[in-house]
């Protein structure tokens, strides 16, 4: 019987140690799924804030891409080049009709009719180069076509009566 209190208390002994053992554990275990909790809070409550961050940013990101696109179908409705040389052509027809203005219809079209085929040359020969380097202030000054040839005739013709 006394080896039996003996194996007994043996027994209770190593029960109470590890019953303090398993407790001891169980807190440590304990504070470490509060600390991973804590973390993974900190770490959805981060995500939450970068995905609205990012929802605010898409919605930015959207506005700027409908003013771009916005912005490119206005610039696509610019003048081209093809444009612009019309509106040269018509500008030297005024030009032209502003010397030759008895009657303003076939002044208007003779003078347009002019610039268009003076236009069509400046894209062939030594003209286009010349247009290019010299201002065209200074070509019409020097102008030489058969239109201001006359005038000069006429100033001579003048001068010797």
């Amino acid at each position: 019987m006394e080896l039996l209190l003996i194996g007994f208390g043996v027994g209770l002994v190593l029960f109470i140690i590890s019953l303090f053992n398993n407790l001891r554990i169980r807190r440590k275990y304990k504070k470490e799924i509060l600390r991973i909790k804590s973390i993974v809070t900190q770490k959805m409550d981060i995500e939450s804030d970068s995905l609205t961050r990012m929802k605010t940013d898409i919605e930015s990101l959207k506005k700027q891409n409908e003013n771009l696109r916005i912005s490119v179908r206005t610039l696509s409705q610019k003048p081209n080049r093809r444009e612009v040389a019309r509106l040269q052509v018509y500008q030297r027809a005024i030009e032209i009709m502003s010397l030759k203005a008895p009657g303003f219809a076939p002044a208007w079209q003779t003078a347009l009719s002019e610039s268009e085929s003076e236009y069509d040359k400046i894209f062939t020969g030594l003209e286009p180069f010349v247009r290019k380097v010299v201002p065209s202030k200074l070509i019409d000054l020097f102008d030489t076509s058969p239109k201001s040839v006359p005038e000069l005739e006429d100033d001579t013709e003048k001068t010797e009566d």
